[in-house]
């Protein structure tokens, strides 16, 4: 069966004017479109519950067995659907993932979309970046099954390996827009240049809290929001420190 291509939507921050200290209005957010591979998409209500079902099967027979309990005949069952109503969907096992995939993205990009409305109403840019990171790392914590699926056993798909790449850029680009509209707080030469090292640091800091628990870390235990406060305050002390002499 050949899978027809539909498209998911994520704001594109870098057309989105500077963070009001008021706070965005999302209406007005223009929109990044990354398009991604289903089956059919479903335009019922009744199809999308459906959907959603085996979807919500797949996710769950991941997290109880791994990669290689999660097979199409698994999936059919645990939902309760049919044979032909799974392939009219997802074509096979492939296009399952693809949907998986997608719908993590959109997640994350759900995420990120009220992390910077939330943070866009702080006044100092310390403030912006641990609201910012509050949600952000609380949603990561949300589906970090998901995403550990993908990472250890997907990351070799191209197409997948794609729609990850040009997220992430989207990310990226929500993360920058919200540092740089508290520029008046950088005191670094290159506010672009500090602020990209800055997301590079929060990327790390998530592919940790995805792929390993805290005794796997420093043994340490860490909650979530000290996690996040003690990061925010490391980035934000970098972002206003004095350029260092060479």
């Amino acid at each position: 069966m050949i899978i027809s291509t539909s498209c998911a939507t994520l704001p594109t921050p870098a057309n989105v004017p500077a963070i009001a200290r008021a706070g965005p209005r999302l209406d007005h957010y223009p929109e990044n479109t990354l398009c991604m591979s289903m089956g059919s998409k479903p335009q019922q209500a009744r199809s999308i519950l459906s959907m959603a079902r085996m979807l919500d099967a797949a996710e769950a027979i991941f997290a109880e067995g791994g990669d290689n309990a999660l097979s199409v005949e698994a999936v059919i069952t645990r939902a309760k659907t049919s044979v032909g109503n799974f392939y009219g969907r997802f074509g096979d096992r492939d296009g399952l993932l693809r949907a998986m995939h997608e719908r993590f993205i959109l997640r994350l990009g759900g995420a990120a979309h009220v992390a910077v409305a939330a943070a866009g109403n702080e006044k100092t840019l310390a403030g912006a970046i641990e609201v910012f990171l509050s949600h952000v790392f609380t949603a990561t914590q949300e589906y970090r099954n998901s995403a550990r699926f993908f990472v250890l056993h997907r990351s070799s798909d191209p197409n997948l390996r794609a729609q990850g790449i040009r997220a992430n850029a989207v990310f990226a680009s929500i993360f920058t827009t919200l540092v740089l509209s508290h520029r008046e707080e950088i005191a670094h030469a290159h506010p672009e240049t500090a602020t990209d090292l800055v997301w590079r640091m929060v990327f790390a800091a998530l592919a940790q809290q995805m792929m390993f628990d805290d005794q796997e870390v420093s043994g340490v235990p860490m909650t979530i929001p000290a996690l996040v406060h003690e990061i925010a305050c490391c980035l934000a002390v970098y972002l206003k420190a004095a350029p260092a002499k060479r």
